[in-house]
């Protein structure tokens, strides 16, 4: 037993380091190559937005300073019991670029967000649309990068991590466990070539699409009742032949996701599950890989159990190894994403976080608990 354990901390270990060199090559071309084009098409710049009166007014102030000027800003406000609506009116009062959308009662069988994007994308005019958060800020050059990365790559959607803002290293622990993706799972590369739909990435802080494709799409009503709508988006374009890319966005704008860690822990176990698709086969997959997960997080305390128990050094040297290249590769990730170099250091309790988040969030689901998100069930 202590062989296989050497074994599969050490190829996950070397899997991690080698998908990392290939993942941080590719998306540091993609940054580095793109040019930033200046155009005159209308972008829609759409947000759902919940009881954010803390966070809209900065979010759109940012975005009314973009070097794309040629704008429209929709705000839906979503059902809010705070001064969400009143804060988007005095801003209205400011630019004339500004709208805000009042919410319709939720429909049968939509998820509330999804719901509002649908109701955001039908009332804009932009050839292009970028759906964002309300708790985001943005950079002068977000939208130019964001649309030249777009055209540039012939896609018809982008999205990417922002640079992630946390008040604590617990809060951040949680956060960077987005680094599982570039990390342990997505190929980038081959992932732009094949658009498989299983390695399609999104995230909802920025999602920058062409409208014709959410047209072809008929908007999110094949989505309507999904937890995790941007990365079933994401995968949404692979089956519809709408090619997706993914790029990091940490230069060109920021979020702050989670004040506590009993936010990120709860909305992350929703996201985390939300992407997981249900089934017998896949279950069992899942439970082969949690496993995994679990001896990947506990890899540093290896080498000193098998010293104990006299196994032979080139175990020992292995699982070493194994887990020192887990640990190498990310922290170069954090690094290129813009995270702490305290939390990265901490990699292998992230992912303990992760397979508990997935845990938890899946007994929710077994137990018919489900998730509960700004005051939503989410069952």
């Amino acid at each position: 037993m202590s062989m296989i354990f050497s074994v599969i901390v050490g190829i996950l270990g070397l899997y991690a380091f080698l998908l990392t060199l290939s993942n941080i090559r590719y998306l540091s071309d993609l940054q580095n190559t793109i040019r930033l084009n200046f155009s005159s098409e209308l972008v829609s710049v759409l947000i759902p937005a919940r009881n954010e009166e803390h966070t809209i007014g900065p979010c759109v102030r940012s975005l009314l300073k973009q070097t794309h000027t040629n704008l429209e800003i929709l705000i839906l406000d979503d059902g809010s019991n705070d001064e969400t609506a009143m804060v988007v009116q005095t801003l209205c009062q400011e630019d004339e670029r500004i709208r805000l959308i009042p919410g319709k009662p939720l429909e049968r069988g939509w998820r509330g967000k999804i719901y509002a994007m649908q109701q955001l994308y039908e009332a804009s005019r932009g050839d292009y649309l970028l759906f964002t958060d309300a708790d985001t800020v943005h950079n002068p050059d977000s939208i130019t990068y964001g649309l030249s990365l777009l055209k540039g790559h012939n896609a018809s959607m982008l999205s990417g991590y922002p640079k992630q803002i946390t008040r604590s290293l617990s809060v951040e622990l949680l956060v960077s466990a987005m680094l599982f993706n570039p990390t342990l799972f997505v190929p980038f590369r081959l992932q732009e070539r094949l658009q498989l739909s299983m390695f399609a990435m999104a995230i909802g802080q920025y999602m920058f699409l062409k409208r014709s494709a959410l047209d072809h799409m008929e908007g999110f009503s094949h989505i309507k009742s999904e937890i995790c709508d941007d990365v079933q988006l994401a995968r949404s374009c692979t089956k519809f032949q709408e090619k997706q890319i993914f790029s990091p966005m940490g230069n060109a704008l920021s979020c702050e996701m989670f004040p506590t860690f009993k936010e990120a822990f709860h909305g992350l176990e929703r996201s985390i599950n939300g992407v997981v698709t249900q089934g017998w086969l896949r279950t069992i997959i899942l439970l082969v890989i949690v496993i995994a997960l679990i001896l990947l997080a506990l890899s540093p305390l290896l080498p000193l159990y098998l010293a104990f128990t006299g196994e032979s050094l080139l175990l020992i040297l292995l699982s070493l190894a194994g887990s020192l290249l887990f640990l190498a590769a990310w922290m170069i990730n954090a690094h290129f994403f813009k995270f702490s170099l305290s939390s990265s250091l901490l990699a292998h309790i992230t992912i303990l976080y992760v397979v508990l988040m997935y845990l938890h969030g899946h007994f929710l689901i077994l137990t018919g608990r489900g998730f509960t998100w700004k005051g939503r069930k989410i069952s």
